[in-house]
């Protein structure tokens, strides 16, 4: 509920208040296991949603720079623009209709995901390029720059493109 009223602009203030458990806190209903998963449920759909798409982005890459494109700079651009493109598309759908429910059907999530996944694919490509030079294999180099940019890939559809709209509340 916190969490709401931030974001929906409502100002709130501190109170401290008395806890006080009676028996050792019997009637409490809070369930350590089944609430945390409800609060987390929605990092761990997004984290599978990730795993599937980088399984089929590190295979697909492995396969093109290997055996269709090479290892140089132009070769890690082409694998790493296959692959994500994709990869990418079915991420797309599993993250707008499993993991955030969005029921907006508007082609501004589309644009917004296609910014947020060419600037990924970018990034990724340039930071597996400067590191090519390491005696790392490229795949291992892809994961460790790939995770890196994972976090911010979630901050970014959660709270950009597949947001619910808020409604605006002015209270005084």
């Amino acid at each position: 509920m916190l969490l709401e009223t931030g974001k929906n602009g409502i100002p709130f203030i501190y109170v401290p208040i008395e806890t006080i458990y009676l028996e050792d806190n019997k009637s409490s209903h809070f369930h350590a296991i089944k609430d945390s998963v409800c609060i987390y449920l929605n990092i761990l759909k997004f984290s599978l949603s990730s795993l599937a798409s980088a399984i089929i982005d590190l295979t697909l890459f492995t396969v093109f720079v290997n055996y269709l494109f090479g290892t140089g700079s132009a070769g890690i651009l082409a694998a790493t623009v296959t692959a994500r493109v994709m990869s990418g598309c079915a991420n797309f759908m599993i993250n707008k209709h499993w993991v955030f429910q969005s029921k907006n059907n508007n082609s501004s999530e589309v644009l917004q995901y296609m910014v947020l996944f060419f600037s990924l694919m970018m990034l990724s490509w340039f930071f597996v390029t400067c590191l090519s030079n390491l005696s790392i294999n490229l795949t291992i180099i892809k994961i460790l720059v790939d995770s890196s940019l994972f976090l911010l890939s979630y901050q970014i559809q959660k709270n950009f493109i597949f947001c619910k709209k808020r409604k605006g509340y002015n209270l005084k």
